[in-house]
């Protein structure tokens, strides 16, 4: 039986019938491409371990500060009921929050080295302990030197003229889609 017969077939059975048979189609494509990976597992692990490299090793996405160490000394930051400290890595460029203001900026990766910046920002008014944390977070994200990503999240490593440190950050979950 030809293709032109067999789509004649279908188009005249009923609604109920044309799923049946569109139904099967699938399960047996499906069973075909599970029976092909299960003899072959080597068809599953390169896009299975590439996914998993991407999760662990991408800088690229939305990331949330949560903590700021300096000379290994974890700083004080404000809790983030207040103010949230984000930064979002895409092509070639950051942005971002502060706490108070907007940031953006240029970045370069080369391997696990990179650098941010120059950063520029909105100027809006905020609360004095706000802004230093803000002015401390804008200037180590400019002294980055190399970076670290693992399942625990995104890690900066910086160094100013007030001394060396690592941003921690975690993934940014999306709000409101769920």
């Amino acid at each position: 039986m030809d293709n032109q017969h067999l789509n004649h077939q279908l188009h005249h059975q009923p609604h109920h019938q044309r799923c049946k048979v569109h139904l099967k189609a699938c399960l047996a494509l499906s069973i075909g491409l599970l029976s092909s990976m299960a003899i072959n597992p080597g068809i599953a692990s390169p896009l299975s371990e590439n996914l998993l490299m991407a999760q662990t090793t991408s800088l690229t996405g939305d990331w949330r500060l949560v903590s700021i160490t300096e000379s290994e000394t974890p700083t004080p930051m404000v809790p983030p009921q207040t103010t949230e400290l984000t930064a979002n890595f895409a092509d070639d460029r950051v942005s971002g929050s502060g706490g108070c203001n907007r940031f953006m900026g240029g970045y370069q990766a080369e391997g696990n080295q990179l650098s941010i910046g120059p950063l520029a920002s909105t100027f809006m008014a905020c609360e004095e302990t706000v802004l230093n944390q803000e002015v401390r977070y804008l200037a180590a994200l400019q002294g980055v030197q190399r970076y670290e990503v693992d399942d625990q999240g995104l890690a900066l490593f910086y160094e100013t003229e007030q001394g060396s440190g690592v941003l921690r950050f975690t993934a940014q979950t999306v709000r409101g889609l769920w």
